[in-house]
């Protein structure tokens, strides 16, 4: 569909967020006569040019671009489909039109940093680089400008209603469950995550976790180029760690040795997302050893394995974003000291019961909160010392209490956040600021 299709077209637009928002003022520039539907009482922007939608039969739209919150049992998308309206995520809209070659970075977890990663990688090697997708700015908002590439994290929401999405290189970092009641079922999730090399050929790349048997195994289904990374083993094509050094070997070239050590001493997870975005701009043309010293600048993201305050000798951890059983995992294996752990909220359908075993011989106490704390009760009680809290206050002072010099006070909920606050990010800098709390009150006591 070319943009001029758009004009005078209806179009409803579902979603008043961000991505929705940024979906229809594309649409109306596009000349389309644009409707916002959301389930919460919503004040468009007055230079919008879109209007709420009233009464009007959903059968009487052209189109619907539905923002990737909005899950597939939602009733407006049921009778979408009922009604026979052609409909599609802000992401699938994007695809049809962008100009420039696209990276698409996708996983249960790392995408926001990989994302952000090869954002500074290209940054460094000189070109125009959007960077966006569901980290952030949406991707539509790169159709009309003048980019070199994009880097677009892409969710399994946004991928569920992707159908012409071909990136010239697919990042699939990692896939366990996650997301189970908006998808349904894991199968439904893993088909989702599926899609973003579906439409690939011979000259686009799929860059894949090989330690990952299925991320690794939805990467082979598609067309493209497979260049693996891995942390224990060579690649036919691809990135691994060899002892400190990382090697990368691309197809047609020859062999790069890399120095590894500073990025090993950031932790394991940033290995593998290191390599990932090593493979994925040389693909592109960024030279191995550009990408490898831009990766090795890279800081992080907030809330990801942030360490952001020492007292006492115990380190202070906030993985807010760890939303997910498979990012508690990698945080409690990633810490280095015994772990005094904060977890919970909502849990999303997950099975929590594998969360035991990456407790077992780390964590000296679990510290359960929220809607999911009767359920980590459950499932942790035998395998490490675990109480339960209603509110954040009396967790957090239990949490500094209990720990030792040379402890780790860890928040990684291995849960979603919204059961009391607005997003991972708020519940990360709350933590933050009630552990600062109770060690000032302590410093104060032990004053005298």
């Amino acid at each position: 569909m070319t943009e001029a299709a758009y004009e005078a077209s209806r179009i409803l637009v579902v979603g008043a967020g961000r991505s929705g928002l940024a979906a229809a003022r594309y649409l109306v520039r596009a000349g389309a006569r644009v409707e916002v539907h959301d389930d919460r009482p919503v004040e468009l922007p007055p230079d919008l040019g879109a209007d709420l939608r009233g009464r009007r039969p959903l059968g009487e739209y052209d189109l619907a671009v539905v923002s990737p919150g909005i899950p597939p049992h939602h009733p407006v998308w049921r009778g979408l489909r009922e009604a026979g309206v052609p409909v599609v995520g802000e992401l699938e809209l994007a695809a049809r039109h962008l100009a420039c070659p696209l990276v698409a970075v996708t996983g249960t977890n790392g995408k926001s940093t990989v994302t952000e990663m090869l954002g500074q990688v290209f940054w460094a090697a000189g070109r125009r680089v959007f960077v966006g997708g569901n980290l952030g700015t949406p991707l539509v908002e790169a159709l009309g400008g003048e980019w070199d590439l994009a880097v677009a994290e892409v969710s399994s929401f946004q991928l569920a209603t992707a159908e012409s999405l071909r990136p010239r290189v697919a990042v699939l970092l990692n896939v366990d469950q996650d997301h189970l009641d908006w998808h349904g079922s894991l199968d439904a999730y893993r088909e989702a995550k599926a899609r973003i090399v579906r439409n690939q050929g011979p000259e686009d790349a799929a860059v894949a976790f090989a330690d990952d048997p299925v991320a690794w195994d939805l990467a082979r289904r598609g067309r493209g180029t497979l260049l693996g990374f891995s942390e224990t083993r060579p690649q036919p094509a691809g990135a691994w760690l060899e002892g400190e050094e990382a090697v990368v070997l691309l197809p047609g070239e020859d062999g790069v040795r890399l120095p590894a050590e500073e990025v090993l001493r950031q932790g394991r997870h940033r290995v593998r997302n290191a390599l990932a975005a090593v493979v994925a701009a040389g693909w592109m043309g960024v030279p191995a050893g550009t990408a490898w010293e831009a990766v090795g600048a890279f800081r992080g993201l907030p809330h990801r394995m942030e360490g952001f305050l020492e007292w006492n000798g115990v380190r202070f951890v906030d993985d807010s974003k760890a939303t997910n059983v498979h990012a508690a995992r990698e945080a409690l294996a990633a810490c280095g000291g015994p772990v005094v752990w904060l977890a919970g909220g909502q849990a999303k359908g997950q099975d929590l019961a594998p969360l035991a075993e990456a407790a077992r011989g780390r964590v000296r106490e679990a510290i359960a909160v929220g809607e999911a704390a009767p359920e980590l009760l459950r499932v942790l009680r035998a395998a490490v010392p675990v109480r339960a809290f209603e509110a954040w206050e009396e967790a957090v002072e239990a949490a500094v209490d209990r720990a030792r010099p040379g402890d780790v006070v860890l928040l990684s909920p291995a849960c979603a956040s919204f059961d009391r606050f607005s997003g991972y990010a708020e519940r990360g800098r709350v933590f933050q600021d009630l552990c600062r709390r109770a060690v000032e009150r302590r410093a104060d006591r032990d004053r005298g």
